[in-house]
């Protein structure tokens, strides 16, 4: 072999070693939480495109699931995401700490940006990116919170949460006030009212930040999370149909308890009338936001993220397309809302648009990932945030700051 020729083989090797290592992702990255991230987000695409009736097939019960579970999902891996760049186990303090919250505050607004433009093509698609925005914000304050701490204040989240949403806007509507109607109600809707609010949704994201500030190589972790996480699942799901079918059954809960006690805007029930019944908190409906589907599906979500944290090296190549999907998950969720706005997908009548869907995403990102590396959004994203955060001045120490003022 000449020095003609070796120099383009040495070149197109040095490529393939770059693109693998950029496919098996960065030093920083862990495989299983990739993964975990990909099928939420195909979940999501199940949800918004698929056909899940038992019209589908033999498995459509599986992809029934996609339903409440994949945003959960979606929500739970935030939270892990949070905590990993913020020092995973090891906690920030004093400088790093301050630039880590300034990183998460930007990432916000630009989500805020990009759910604005997707919200112009108007699809009928609830989207989410919006209250992640909040949910972001709102971790700020529990960036410096052990694995114990989090888990307490998930756990009362996902206790008092679901009340405050289900009697929460009948309370306002019955004290005169009114629900948010349009944007200037937005901290309300995102909190409160939403299709995702924060007062029930901070649990997935505080368990996922819980599960971030932990050793994710740990065995132990991963082998509480897929067994715990099954039997909250298996136990919670078992619950709602003794409740509700004593009450006369979902459809006897949702009219009479539920839906006949809920105050219209301009003709709200007195304060003394009476209120939703107890049995809607056992609904378990996909966005129900009830106690029983936070802890079911938050308990599903869990067994999910220990089950992929169990990839090793050879996972890591076979699953490489689906953790491509979950590197590059904001770009991929903004593609797809554009696709069902260019191609009219919702109500479609077969898994035809679906599966191109998803085996068109899962070559292209990966395909992308191991010719780029990061996504598009993503690496925008992170610049801007990046850059943010170097922009802002030092913090400096109290002691120096206090010398400084007395000169």
């Amino acid at each position: 072999m000449t020095a003609a020729t070796g120099a383009p083989t040495s070149r197109l090797r040095a490529g393939l070693r770059a693109g693998t290592r950029r496919l098996a992702g960065g030093p920083g990255r862990v495989p299983g939480v990739d993964v975990a991230r990909g099928i939420a987000v195909l979940g999501m695409f199940t949800a918004h495109v698929g056909v899940t009736t038992p019209d589908a097939g033999p498995a459509w019960w599986l992809l029934d699931l996609s339903h409440g579970h994949s945003s959960i999902l979606f929500a739970l891996v935030a939270g892990v995401s949070v905590a990993i760049v913020t020092g995973g186990p090891h906690l920030l303090d004093g400088d790093p700490l301050r630039r880590a919250r300034l990183r998460l505050l930007v990432r916000a607004a630009l989500l805020l940006v990009v759910v604005a433009l997707l919200d112009l093509l108007g699809t009928r698609v609830a989207l989410i990116l919006g209250f992640y925005a909040c949910y972001f914000a709102l971790a700020l304050p529990f960036l410096r919170w052990r694995p114990p701490r989090l888990l307490a204040l998930a756990a009362a989240v996902a206790l008092i949460g679901p009340l405050l949403a289900y009697w929460g806007p009948e309370a306002l509507l019955r004290a005169g006030l009114r629900l948010p109607h349009d944007g200037s109600g937005a901290v309300t809707d995102f909190v409160l009212t939403g299709h995702y609010p924060a007062i029930v949704w901070m649990a997935y994201v505080l368990a996922g930040m819980a599960i971030g500030r932990c050793d994710l190589r740990s065995p132990r972790l991963r082998r509480g999370l897929l067994l715990g996480g099954l039997a909250a699942w298996g136990a919670f799901s078992f619950l709602p149909g003794a409740v509700v079918g004593a009450a006369g059954g979902e459809e006897v809960v949702l009219t009479s308890q539920v839906m006949a006690r809920q105050s219209v805007d301009g003709a709200p029930f007195a304060w003394g009338a009476p209120w939703p019944g107890v049995a809607g908190l056992f609904l378990d409906g996909p966005h129900d936001d009830t106690t029983i589907e936070v802890l079911a599906s938050g308990g599903f979500a869990a067994a999910v993220v220990g089950l992929c944290l169990y990839v090793g090296r050879v996972g890591r190549w076979v699953l490489a397309p689906l953790a491509a999907v979950g590197s590059m998950a904001l770009t991929v969720y903004s593609l797809q809302i554009v696709a069902i706005w260019h191609w009219d997908l919702l109500g479609s009548t077969t898994n035809g648009p679906l599966l191109v869907m998803v085996l068109v995403t899962l070559a292209a990102a990966t395909a992308w990932r191991f010719l780029l590396g990061r996504g598009p959004l993503e690496r925008a994203v992170g610049a801007v945030a990046d850059r943010a955060a170097l922009a802002a001045p030092p913090q400096e120490p109290p002691e120096k700051a206090q010398r400084g003022s007395r000169s």
